[in-house]
Protein backbone atom coordinates (compact mmCIF):
# COMPACT_ATOMS: atom_id res chain seq x y z
CA UNK A 1 0.00 0.00 0.00
CA UNK A 2 1.58 3.37 -0.75
CA UNK A 3 1.06 6.42 0.66
CA UNK A 4 0.36 9.80 -0.60
CA UNK A 5 3.69 12.17 -0.33
CA UNK A 6 3.56 14.05 2.85
CA UNK A 7 2.31 17.56 2.79
CA UNK A 8 5.14 20.29 3.07
CA UNK A 9 5.39 21.79 6.29
CA UNK A 10 3.74 25.45 7.08
CA UNK A 11 5.60 28.66 7.10
CA UNK A 12 6.29 29.54 10.44
CA UNK A 13 5.73 32.74 10.46
CA UNK A 14 8.26 35.83 10.22
CA UNK A 15 8.68 39.26 11.70
CA UNK A 16 11.55 41.59 11.07
CA UNK A 17 13.67 42.28 14.04
CA UNK A 18 16.27 43.80 11.51
CA UNK A 19 17.89 45.08 8.10
CA UNK A 20 21.52 45.69 7.11
CA UNK A 21 21.88 47.58 3.34
CA UNK A 22 25.01 47.63 1.97
CA UNK A 23 25.78 49.45 -1.63
CA UNK A 24 28.56 50.11 -3.09
CA UNK A 25 28.85 52.56 -6.05
CA UNK A 26 31.93 53.59 -8.52
CA UNK A 27 32.79 56.05 -10.58
CA UNK A 28 35.01 57.05 -13.07
CA UNK A 29 37.25 60.32 -12.38
CA UNK A 30 39.07 62.87 -14.82
CA UNK A 31 42.07 61.91 -13.61
CA UNK A 32 41.93 58.21 -14.77
CA UNK A 33 41.37 57.12 -11.11
CA UNK A 34 38.25 55.64 -9.97
CA UNK A 35 36.34 56.21 -6.51
CA UNK A 36 34.02 53.43 -5.24
CA UNK A 37 31.97 54.30 -2.29
CA UNK A 38 30.63 51.87 -0.25
CA UNK A 39 27.69 52.35 2.79
CA UNK A 40 26.35 50.40 5.55
CA UNK A 41 23.22 51.26 7.24
CA UNK A 42 21.30 48.78 9.98
CA UNK A 43 17.79 49.73 11.09
CA UNK A 44 15.46 47.90 13.31
CA UNK A 45 11.85 48.04 12.52
CA UNK A 46 11.10 49.21 16.58
CA UNK A 47 12.70 51.65 18.71
CA UNK A 48 16.04 50.85 20.43
CA UNK A 49 17.39 52.09 23.54
CA UNK A 50 21.06 52.72 24.15
CA UNK A 51 23.42 53.87 26.47
CA UNK A 52 24.25 57.08 24.63
CA UNK A 53 21.27 57.07 22.49
CA UNK A 54 17.93 56.13 21.72
CA UNK A 55 17.56 55.30 18.31
CA UNK A 56 14.10 55.97 16.56
CA UNK A 57 12.30 53.02 14.83
CA UNK A 58 13.63 52.36 11.31
CA UNK A 59 16.46 54.92 11.88
CA UNK A 60 20.06 54.00 11.29
CA UNK A 61 21.83 52.37 14.38
CA UNK A 62 25.16 52.14 12.19
CA UNK A 63 25.47 54.44 9.07
CA UNK A 64 28.98 54.33 7.79
CA UNK A 65 30.43 55.13 4.65
CA UNK A 66 34.10 54.63 2.98
CA UNK A 67 35.26 55.95 0.02
CA UNK A 68 38.19 54.44 -1.80
CA UNK A 69 40.35 55.52 -4.71
CA UNK A 70 41.92 52.87 -6.96
CA UNK A 71 43.76 53.07 -10.30
CA UNK A 72 43.80 50.82 -13.09
CA UNK A 73 46.10 48.82 -11.32
CA UNK A 74 43.86 48.34 -8.10
CA UNK A 75 46.30 50.34 -5.84
CA UNK A 76 44.69 52.40 -3.73
CA UNK A 77 45.28 56.13 -3.66
CA UNK A 78 43.28 57.57 -1.28
CA UNK A 79 40.42 56.14 1.47
CA UNK A 80 37.93 58.55 3.42
CA UNK A 81 35.93 56.68 6.04
CA UNK A 82 32.91 58.43 7.88
CA UNK A 83 30.90 57.64 10.91
CA UNK A 84 27.81 59.11 10.15
CA UNK A 85 25.29 57.37 13.04
CA UNK A 86 26.94 55.30 15.11
CA UNK A 87 25.93 53.68 18.77
CA UNK A 88 28.49 55.03 20.68
CA UNK A 89 30.41 58.94 20.18
CA UNK A 90 33.69 57.05 20.05
CA UNK A 91 32.79 54.79 17.22
CA UNK A 92 34.32 57.57 14.78
CA UNK A 93 37.19 57.80 15.87
CA UNK A 94 38.33 54.86 14.11
CA UNK A 95 37.88 56.38 10.53
CA UNK A 96 41.16 57.67 9.87
CA UNK A 97 43.05 54.19 10.58
CA UNK A 98 41.52 52.99 7.36
CA UNK A 99 43.89 55.66 5.24
CA UNK A 100 46.76 52.80 6.38
CA UNK A 101 45.35 51.58 3.05
CA UNK A 102 46.51 53.70 0.69
CA UNK A 103 49.27 51.97 -1.24
CA UNK A 104 47.71 48.62 -0.72
CA UNK A 105 46.63 46.64 -3.61
CA UNK A 106 43.50 44.54 -4.44
CA UNK A 107 44.75 41.39 -4.83
CA UNK A 108 43.72 37.93 -3.93
CA UNK A 109 44.10 37.46 -0.41
CA UNK A 110 43.00 41.44 -0.20
CA UNK A 111 40.31 40.15 2.27
CA UNK A 112 42.53 38.60 4.36
CA UNK A 113 44.63 41.35 5.07
CA UNK A 114 42.51 43.98 6.11
CA UNK A 115 40.56 41.43 8.67
CA UNK A 116 44.03 41.16 9.44
CA UNK A 117 44.71 44.73 9.79
CA UNK A 118 41.70 46.08 11.39
CA UNK A 119 41.22 42.97 13.48
CA UNK A 120 39.55 43.83 17.08
CA UNK A 121 39.96 47.20 18.33
CA UNK A 122 42.11 48.43 15.33
CA UNK A 123 39.16 48.99 13.22
CA UNK A 124 35.61 49.16 13.02
CA UNK A 125 33.55 45.50 12.61
CA UNK A 126 30.91 47.67 10.18
CA UNK A 127 33.82 50.06 8.04
CA UNK A 128 35.97 46.73 7.93
CA UNK A 129 32.63 44.65 6.64
CA UNK A 130 32.57 47.06 3.69
CA UNK A 131 36.10 46.56 2.17
CA UNK A 132 35.48 43.17 0.38
CA UNK A 133 32.28 44.72 -1.53
CA UNK A 134 34.46 47.42 -1.98
CA UNK A 135 37.34 45.64 -3.37
CA UNK A 136 34.68 43.14 -5.87
CA UNK A 137 32.76 46.49 -7.06
CA UNK A 138 36.60 47.69 -8.19
CA UNK A 139 36.99 44.95 -10.47
CA UNK A 140 33.64 45.41 -11.84
CA UNK A 141 34.40 48.85 -12.65
CA UNK A 142 37.72 48.62 -13.76
CA UNK A 143 36.91 45.07 -15.84
CA UNK A 144 33.74 46.76 -17.29
CA UNK A 145 36.26 47.82 -19.91
CA UNK A 146 38.24 45.30 -21.55
CA UNK A 147 41.04 47.86 -22.73
CA UNK A 148 41.89 47.29 -19.02
CA UNK A 149 42.39 43.97 -19.27
CA UNK A 150 46.23 42.53 -18.93
CA UNK A 151 46.27 38.97 -20.19
CA UNK A 152 50.30 38.75 -19.84
CA UNK A 153 50.05 37.41 -16.39
CA UNK A 154 48.87 33.99 -15.55
CA UNK A 155 48.78 31.50 -12.60
CA UNK A 156 47.11 29.00 -10.99
CA UNK A 157 44.87 29.07 -14.57
CA UNK A 158 44.09 32.18 -14.57
CA UNK A 159 44.15 35.44 -16.29
CA UNK A 160 45.08 37.84 -13.37
CA UNK A 161 45.08 40.89 -15.35
CA UNK A 162 41.36 40.12 -16.06
CA UNK A 163 38.42 38.52 -14.69
CA UNK A 164 39.11 35.27 -17.09
CA UNK A 165 39.92 32.25 -15.03
CA UNK A 166 38.51 33.93 -11.84
CA UNK A 167 35.13 31.88 -11.76
CA UNK A 168 33.30 28.84 -13.16
CA UNK A 169 31.97 30.57 -15.94
CA UNK A 170 34.81 32.29 -16.77
CA UNK A 171 37.44 29.34 -16.71
CA UNK A 172 40.32 29.52 -19.17
CA UNK A 173 39.81 26.38 -21.39
CA UNK A 174 35.68 26.75 -20.42
CA UNK A 175 32.71 27.59 -23.37
CA UNK A 176 32.68 31.83 -22.43
CA UNK A 177 36.38 32.35 -22.59
CA UNK A 178 36.78 29.99 -25.81
CA UNK A 179 34.18 31.65 -27.52
CA UNK A 180 33.81 35.07 -26.55
CA UNK A 181 37.60 35.70 -25.50
CA UNK A 182 40.31 33.33 -27.19
CA UNK A 183 41.88 36.65 -28.26
CA UNK A 184 42.47 37.79 -25.02
CA UNK A 185 44.10 34.15 -23.68
CA UNK A 186 48.35 34.02 -23.85
CA UNK A 187 49.98 31.99 -26.64
CA UNK A 188 50.56 28.37 -25.77
CA UNK A 189 53.45 27.88 -24.26
CA UNK A 190 55.52 25.31 -26.26
CA UNK A 191 58.24 23.02 -24.59
CA UNK A 192 61.29 22.35 -26.43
Amino acid sequence: MSSAPASPAPEPTRRPVHLRRIECAGFARDDGLFDIEGTLIDTKPDQLVLPERTVPANAPIHHMTLRMTVGRDFVIHDVLARSVDVPYEVCGHIAPAYRSLIGERIEAGFTQKVKRMFRGVAGCSHLTELLPVMATTAFQIIWSDVDNFDSTAVGNGRTRGSPLGGCHALRLDGEVVLRYFSHMLPPAQTKD
